[in-house]
């Protein structure tokens, strides 16, 4: 795959002269979304964006786990606070999206793939105190209904005490459409646009 990768880059390199543009977002909007790779180039086609419009910020699930929901501390709050304060983002959309893999997570094929890869999922639930399972699969961030995690994690950055209150929205895309669906419109903000 690296190989790939490199001989790609350098057709890149032959066929494009990229324009220096800022590295701050020009339309001071950050975006949460996940990591599937479905949503590699449909994502930002579906919302009509172009290179150095938005920061997007990708994570598993476009979630924060529920253990570190309460502290709202984590690396997506972090890099978060970076755009908001250094980038000059004003504006948060997080974006779930349907059928997403941590949304039906298995524990027994959790396990088993976590066994077969050398972890032992017991010892690591013991040593990082996670109780049981259940510890492992809400440290993993796994969720039952996509709309709802997403207006949990809208909820930790609106009331995490390293943000500042602006406007953070909730939404789902349609993994196989692209279709877009509001879930929790910010009220100090009228128009998503």
């Amino acid at each position: 795959m690296l190989d790939e990768i490199l001989a790609n880059n350098a057709r890149f390199l032959q066929q494009q002269t990229l324009s220096p543009i800022g590295h701050a977002p020009r339309k001071h909007t950050a975006l949460i979304t996940c990591m599937d790779c479905r949503l590699v180039t449909m994502f930002e086609e579906a919302l009509g964006l172009q290179r150095g419009e938005v920061l997007e910020l990708r994570t598993a699930g476009a979630t924060i786990s529920e253990p570190d929901r309460p502290q709202a501390a984590n690396d997506l709050i972090r890099s978060l606070a970076g755009g908001i304060y250094l980038l000059g983002v004003r504006k948060v959309l997080v974006i779930g999206h349907t059928e997403c893999g941590l949304g039906h997570v298995n524990s027994t094929a959790l396990t088993a793939s976590m066994q077969a890869l050398g972890v032992d999922p017991q010892k690591l639930i013991q040593q990082e105190g996670l109780g049981d399972i259940n510890g492992l699969m809400r440290w993993l961030g796994a969720f039952q209904d996509v709309h709802v995690n997403v207006k949990e994690v809208v909820n930790t950055i609106r009331t995490s005490p390293f943000l500042p209150r602006i406007p953070v929205h909730g939404l789902v895309i349609d993994i196989n459409t692209g279709k877009l669906t509001v879930v929790d419109r910010d009220a100090r903000e009228a128009s998503i646009a």
